[in-house]
């Protein structure tokens, strides 16, 4: 072990000799009391044999015993409430010392959290958006004059008669499709009032 001890090794140390003393105090309170029943018998064998002097000398030995038994256990109790509020010092000091670190975070937060850059860097990134959707339109209405120009100089250009014819076969097939539906719908209307003759 070093030299210097740290803090917490400092703190165990002292809350190691308070158990022990504790534990002293207590194990010394366990054997007045068995001297007090030593004293007490002796005090009834010197009665019951008629030896006056032999049972004052037990009565003092008891009465002696019971107060240093008694001094013993104040002492023990003052011992443990100090234990107590020591304790509660320590829980106070480390609600304390939480509380010190939440703050300094919660400092350091608002410390870092810079609302007049952030809000600049938003405005500016919103103008960059802005600005490139202006170039894809441009980009886009551009390139849509190019593709439509292109084709239409082409060789392979389609003739607007040939749209024309395709959209007059696409309609004639639509117009069909209708009318096999309709055809098919009064079908299934004869079929059923067939079945309800049957």
């Amino acid at each position: 072990m070093g030299l210097f001890k740290s803090k917490d090794e400092r703190r165990i140390e002292r809350n190691i000799q308070i158990q022990k003393t504790m534990g002293m105090f207590s194990g010394q309170v366990k054997k007045l009391k068995k001297q007090e029943d030593v004293y007490i018998q002796a005090a009834r064998d010197a009665r019951r044999i008629n030896a006056p002097q032999q049972e004052e000398i037990a009565k003092k030995a008891l009465g002696s015993t019971i107060s240093q038994r008694r001094r013993l256990e104040q002492q023990l109790l003052t011992l443990r409430i100090a234990v107590q509020m020591k304790e509660q010092a320590e829980t106070h000091s480390e609600f304390a010392k939480s509380l010190r670190a939440v703050g300094k975070t919660i400092g350091e937060m608002f410390g870092s959290a810079d609302l007049v850059k952030t809000q600049r860097d938003f405005e500016m990134a919103m103008a960059k958006a802005q600005s490139m959707e202006q170039r894809v339109d441009l980009f886009l209405s551009t390139s849509s004059e190019t593709m439509f120009n292109d084709a239409m100089d082409s060789d392979e250009s389609v003739t607007a008669a040939e749209i024309d014819a395709m959209i007059g076969d696409e309609a004639a097939a639509s117009e069909s499709k209708n009318i096999d539906s309709e055809i098919d719908a009064g079908l299934d209307a004869v079929r059923k009032e067939l079945s309800k003759d049957q």
